[in-house]
């Protein structure tokens, strides 16, 4: 297949949607960090009675609570991004690429209807869907460029 067309033929569904966690919006921001820290989590979805109602994400955390002392005993809510942008289950991975593209996001959660959450789109759900494209490219088969590299040392 095309990868052109793979992209813009394959619903989000079939991609790897499972690289989020889930927080509720009654959460304090340090139990979403703990939580973060715990699993691994480089964004966590937060719901309000089992729907999506915001996003947290390792951004936030540079631009909102590194600085702020205050900010770790303030509810999630005060802290997210209320209502992010999102795609239904029938959109196309090219749909969810453009959205990413145009508002400079890096997760794009899938929803039903009613804001329910079906899973996150990443820009790792972009590059697993391509290892499973092109499984016989190996990282050792490119050619080395040499004078891309800065043969001096830059920095302190």
């Amino acid at each position: 297949m095309d990868l052109l067309a793979g992209l813009k033929q394959e619903p989000v569904t079939m991609m790897d949607l499972s690289d989020y966690c889930t927080a509720d919006i009654g959460a304090t921001v340090q139990e979403v960090l703990n939580q973060m820290q715990a699993h691994h989590c480089r964004h966590v979805l937060i719901t309000k009675e089992g729907k999506l109602a915001g996003i947290f994400t390792d951004r936030d955390v540079l631009l909102k609570v590194a600085d702020n002392k205050d900010a770790l005993g303030q509810p999630i809510s005060e802290l997210m991004t209320p209502e992010p942008w999102t795609l239904s289950k029938a959109a196309t991975a090219a749909d969810a690429l453009a959205l990413m593209a145009r508002h400079h996001i890096r997760n794009v959660p899938i929803v039903e209807e009613d804001r329910s959450i079906v899973g996150n789109f990443t820009h790792l759900s972009v590059l697993r869907f391509l290892a499973e494209q092109f499984p016989d490219i190996s990282i050792g088969s490119y050619p080395v460029y040499p004078r891309r590299f800065s043969r001096r040392r830059h920095g302190g």
